[in-house]
């Protein structure tokens, strides 16, 4: 697999960065306006992801049903999405439509209405769907790793509860938009069939003046609490199986070991033949499927393992878990299982660069980390290079079973 092509950076006359990565053969432009704030930011729990989602609900020139109608008659759609260190906006858009919807876009980021009816319905959906996923086993494991990760005083340990949904105000979306929505705090990826009118247009509309109040945000995320030994169980009356959930922070950005860690990782439980999964579910059929995976908050990382199992099949299970961690630090992987495991990853790996939409999705990850772009191409020096010796060294030095949070949600 040859390395990866990076996006190319541009910068607006009003300073907003632009990064394009061309390709494809659809007439298909993404576009993606990234402002940097997020859950890190706000000053109360669900600020941000309502403040985000109302975008799309109306502006002062025009009420969500016209802009539902624009985006259907293009064949468009957007999407909001809010982390913890960014609030997200995409248009996906045939290229001969962008420009008109370009002009939608900016005009419901730069004058949302934030209408207190639609936020009612909004609110009232939200939930329903927190009191659905209060009795579902994952949802719950996944709210309290979170906390005994982060600690229950962090914001984002802190678990949201009914109360949070009834404290959030036009007023209180109002504010936080005024914030971090504006050409000081923006960034733009557009991907897909590029040429020198899309750019043209991204410069028109969105780059050749100042707009919004917002100025630069770093945001930044306090060190995690968790990295201890530590089992935590969570009753769900009545659940027929349990989630389990067992992780630790690991190495932050920019440690020498972390990308051979993170390769590390998919051996365990990162394809369909890794060791959690060749074990637990083909041999001793304890869960349909498990796996691990590392979680990136800005240059902080968290690796999870995390499956659902029968309840009378939990402790077994926790059990080969830590064998085959243990099996990582005392056992060389052998050469047959380190092609395997470097052909799977290179595999998965093309399929994830795949198209402009695609690596987008990977760019705008790796901006997200903090982490240079360059560094994708990095890893897969990784992939290519790290022996069966390197792996035994990284998991005595770095996966520490002493330190691992267990999250058991069920009966």
């Amino acid at each position: 697999m040859a390395d990866i092509t990076l996006p190319e950076k541009l910068i607006l006359p009003n300073n907003i960065p632009l990064y394009q990565i061309e390709g494809g053969v659809q007439e298909i432009i993404r576009f993606d306006i990234l402002f940097p704030g997020g859950y890190a930011t706000q000053e109360q729990p669900l600020q941000a992801l309502f403040t985000n989602r109302m975008l799309r609900e109306g502006s002062t020139h025009s009420k969500a049903s016209k802009i539902s109608r624009t985006l259907d008659s293009c064949g468009a759609w957007i999407e909001t999405y809010c982390s913890q260190r960014c609030s997200h906006i995409t248009l996906y858009t045939l290229k001969r439509h962008f420009a008109k919807l370009a002009h939608t876009l900016r005009e419901i980021i730069t004058e949302p209405d934030f209408p207190e009816k639609n936020l009612e319905i909004i609110r009232t959906a939200n939930k329903t769907h927190f009191l659905v996923n209060s009795q579902k086993v994952g949802s719950m494991a996944q709210r309290h790793f979170e906390k005994a990760i982060w600690g229950e005083n962090h914001r984002f340990g802190r678990i949201v509860t009914l109360e949070d949904y009834d404290a959030v105000t036009t007023d209180t979306l109002r504010s936080y938009h005024r914030k971090i929505y504006g050409s000081g705090n923006c960034t733009i990826f557009v991907s897909g069939k590029i040429d020198d009118t899309i750019t043209e247009t991204i410069a028109t509309i969105f780059g050749n003046e100042e707009w919004g109040t917002a100025t630069p945000i770093i945001p930044t995320i306090p060190p995690l609490e968790g990295g201890k030994k530590e089992r935590i169980d969570i009753k769900i009356e009545g659940a027929m199986q349990s989630a389990i959930k067992i992780g630790a922070p690991i190495l932050p950005t920019g440690h020498p070991d972390y990308y051979a860690l993170k390769y590390l990782t998919v051996l365990l439980g990162g394809f369909f033949g890794s060791r959690l999964m060749t074990n637990i579910r083909e041999k001793n059929g304890y869960t349909y499927h498990i796996e691990s995976e590392v979680s990136t908050f800005g240059d902080k990382h968290v690796l999870s393992i995390t499956t659902e199992a029968a309840n009378e099949y939990v402790e077994p299970l926790i059990k080969e878990v830590y064998n085959e961690l243990h099996r990582l630090q005392d056992e060389p992987v052998s050469a047959e299982e380190m092609q395997k495991l470097r052909n799977c990853t290179l595999g998965e790996l093309c399929r994830e660069y795949e198209g402009p939409s695609a690596k987008a999705d990977v760019f705008i990850g790796t901006w997200l980390s903090g982490e240079p772009f360059d560094s994708v191409n990095r890893y897969l020096d990784t992939i290519r290079t790290t022996t069966a010796e390197e792996f035994m060294r990284i998991a005595r030095q770095h996966l520490n079973t002493e330190n691992m949070t267990e999250i058991i949600a069920g009966a």
